[in-house]
């Protein structure tokens, strides 16, 4: 067995670790790790959705997610977070302090870009269209033709009337946002797909601005979220 950290998080350093944590400080900063037996780590997908797909209540590595999102958010609800992705590891706890020494000015400044800001999820559809419903059972050639060119030029409006409603939504989130992190755009039909970070004191206008352009768009917000997508910090292994 071989015994490292688990990094969760980097914060200030009066936060308080939640159970079984503990926060290794320095010059204000503090990180937020835990002993760990580094093996379940050992052949973790660099890309997440590899391998939770179709997770398994009982996988460890499903387990030691929820149990990382739990650390981060635990902090979170008291300290400003720059949350690790996980899988991250550190050796030791010199590990640890060299990473808050080497990169204590970016990282202070990142942690005070994100500090009374959450992350909100986004994804926008077109929205569904009434169109003509028949099947072309008992119609000539020429008018099934003309019925499926007229269902053609209809798709082809509804995405592009789609695509201008989503890209005028997305305009005016970011204008009420303090960053903006877009996402790849994994599933069809989908329009629009990000996260935003959005100051506590701009959140009502920020869902008011969705709401009022829900008929233009079908709009699904997931949050709010620790600032998972504007940590920016890549994983270290020490």
């Amino acid at each position: 067995m071989t015994i490292g950290l688990c990094a969760y998080a980097i914060t200030r350093d009066t936060a308080s670790p939640p159970a079984e944590t503990r926060l290794i400080t320095h010059r204000g900063l503090g990180l937020v790790a835990a002993e760990t037996d580094l093996a379940p780590f050992a052949d973790l997908d660099t890309d997440p959705a590899a391998w939770v797909a179709e997770p398994a209540e009982n996988d460890p590595l499903v387990v030691l997610a929820r149990r990382h999102d739990a650390v981060v958010r635990a902090v979170f609800e008291h300290q400003p977070v720059l949350p690790f992705r996980f899988g991250t590891v550190l050796r030791d706890q010199e590990a640890a302090v060299r990473l808050l020494t080497d990169r204590h000015d970016p990282v202070g400044d990142a942690l005070d870009r994100v500090t009374g800001h959450r992350e909100w999820g986004v994804r926008a559809r077109a929205a569904v269209q009434s169109g003509e419903k028949r099947s072309g059972d008992g119609l000539s050639g020429t008018a099934y033709l003309a019925m499926r060119r007229r269902r053609l030029i209809d798709a082809e409006r509804t995405r592009r009337l789609g695509a201008d409603a989503a890209t005028a939504l997305h305009d005016a989130l970011v204008r009420l946002a303090s960053d903006c992190a877009p996402r790849a755009k994994r599933s069809p039909g989908l329009l629009l797909d990000a996260a935003y970070l959005v100051h506590t004191g701009r959140e009502t206008a920020f869902h008011d601005e969705i709401e009022r352009r829900r008929g233009e768009v079908l709009v699904d917000i997931t949050g709010p979220w620790p600032p998972y997508s504007f940590a920016r910090l890549a994983a270290a292994h020490a």
